[in-house]
């Protein structure tokens, strides 16, 4: 098929219906349901955006399959200009939804294209699984599906590991295997999207226990697969929400799940890692350097994430006529300029792009790497100011309704407007959109999972310090120590690619020792 429209994408997901509750009920039609049009319209223009003559050139690539034009999201670059590309079709995507969607489809796009590199590691254990590995990006890419996944353990006992825990399905593990495939039980969280997806795929994030080897699975699954369940929470975006009112909850919620598996089926072809002994080491060891293209799209995402807080920040001072007092010119400056050092850093990932000894480019991670791990307290800095910025205003923002009644437009009209020139419904309007991406459950909920994107943050600045290649920082002391006369060693020029480093390596685990056997044993019923 190729790259599909957002028509394609609407009719396979009322063909496909996963079995997805919320609210207690279980829903016939997700395509219906008031809490997911909105964010089904966004995801059918992302779809429709890669056939928009403005964004085709960089939104679409020949397939190295069919040579059939696919997303750009699955491209795995060959050159600085393709590395290029890659990151303005990102860019593009990322705009058109404020950067508000974690999880729109180019996300899970770049990272599945990383098992064109780590299938080699997996098919040392059982060549199938690199070959699973790889059919399944093809599968993908050919058919431009939808995907999300599901990686961290439900957070009921963070003491035990997993084969420790009072039951020892509650985390997804292995229960055994049949001709078809292996049987997997338990939940995993969270399933971002996962009603709206066509495809869900399971991996372990943030290592595996010694002993836990059952709970080590990669795999790939439809998301209407038999005995996949999604437990939604409340929706931030009810059906009575205006568009006037919610600018962007009514747009680009996206619902979080959890991932309830009843004995499900995995086939042996969707099987990456079957959890069988030795997994544990097979999931800690994955290589992780080729994820660039996956950074470049969170990196994307952050960028217009940014330029949306820095345009309602300014925005907003000027229409309450604020802009001329020094320490709200202070605040506005803070943003441009934390703005500027990450724009810096997201553009020098492909200044600073280097190609690998097997052809393959992949762009500077570390300064985009080093932008991730900051991005939450950037994000919390632009909220504070937002919210300084509009002290009470908040608070007297009539609604839609209200300004639809003649009676009281005259008195909104009056009361409710900016500064000169600025009318109540361009102030009200501003204010809302300034609410919902800052204050309301929407906006809330992104600061959360702007946080925690990358898991811990502490463990995620330790694990940047280990694994950073610091020597030319010790170059330089060495130079400084040289006495005078002596003969100085010649400082480094230049850029020089890292060599391959495996991100977290050195950052050892910590778990209590199990209590009881750590091999879950149980039979398929």
């Amino acid at each position: 098929m190729g790259a599909r429209t957002g028509q394609n994408y609407l009719d396979s997901l009322r063909n496909a219906q996963p079995e997805v509750w919320l609210n207690g009920v279980r829903l016939e039609d997700v395509t219906t349901h008031p809490a997911f049009t909105g964010p089904i319209q966004s995801i059918m223009e992302q779809y429709d955006l890669q056939h928009d003559p403005k964004f085709r050139d960089i939104c679409l690539f020949p397939s190295p399959t069919t040579g059939e034009p696919v997303s750009t999201s699955f491209l795995i670059p060959r050159s600085r200009e393709e590395i290029v590309k890659r990151r303005r079709h990102f860019k593009a995507r990322a705009d058109q939804n404020f950067g508000t969607m974690g999880r729109a489809p180019d996300f899970m796009n770049a990272w599945v294209s990383s098992w064109n590199f780590s299938a080699e590691h997996y098919g040392k254990v059982n060549p199938k699984y690199g070959q699973n590995a790889l059919a399944y990006l093809e599968h993908v890419r050919e058919n431009d599906l939808f995907m999300t996944h599901v990686l961290v353990n439900p957070q009921i006992d963070r003491n035990r590991t997993s084969a420790n825990q009072e039951d020892p399905f509650l985390h997804l593990g292995r229960v055994g295997e049949t001709e078809e495939g292996i049987i997997v039980r338990g939940a995993k969280m969270l399933g971002t999207m996962a009603p709206l997806t066509e495809e869900l795929v399971v991996s372990p994030f943030g290592g595996v226990a010694p002993g836990d080897d059952a709970y080590a699975l990669v795999f790939a699954i439809p998301t209407n697969t038999k005995g996949v369940k999604f437990l939604c929470r409340e929706s931030y975006s009810p059906g009575d929400k205006t568009f006037f009112d919610h600018p962007l909850s009514s747009r680009f919620e996206e619902m979080d799940c959890v991932a309830i598996f009843d004995d499900v089926l995995v086939p042996w072809d969707r099987v990456i890692v079957d959890g069988s002994p030795g997994s544990g080491l097979v999931v800690n060891s994955a290589p992780m350097d080729p994820r660039s293209g996956m950074m470049i799209q969170t990196s994307s995402r952050q960028m217009a994430s940014l330029e949306l807080l820095i345009g309602v920040a300014t925005k907003l001072a000027d229409a309450i006529g604020i802009t001329g007092f020094l320490h709200i010119q202070e605040k506005l400056g803070q943003m441009l300029q934390t703005y500027d050092q990450v724009k810096t850093s997201y553009l020098a990932a492909d200044a600073m792009a280097f190609e690998r000894p097997d052809g393959y480019w992949v762009a500077y991670s570390d300064g985009i790497g080093a932008g991730h791990r900051l991005a939450g307290s950037i994000h919390q800095q632009y909220v504070d100011i937002i919210h300084t910025l509009a002290g009470g205003g908040f608070f007297y923002a009539p609604s839609k309704g209200d300004f639809d009644n003649a009676e009281l437009r005259p008195y909104i009209d009056k009361y409710v407007r900016g500064r000169p020139g600025v009318s109540a419904e361009e102030r009200v309007k501003l204010f809302k959109l300034a609410w919902d991406l800052t204050g309301d459950a929407f906006g809330q909920r992104i600061r959360q999972y702007v946080k925690f994107y990358s898991g811990d943050p502490v463990r995620n600045s330790a694990g940047f310090y280990l694994g950073y290649d610091k020597s030319p920082f010790f170059a330089t002391v060495e130079r400084a120590l040289v006495g005078p006369g002596a003969d100085q060693p010649v400082p480094a020029v230049g850029y020089t690619p890292p060599a391959r480093r495996e991100r977290n390596a050195d950052l050892t685990l910590s778990y209590p020792a199990a209590s009881h056997p750590t091999t879950p044993k149980a039979s398929v019923t």
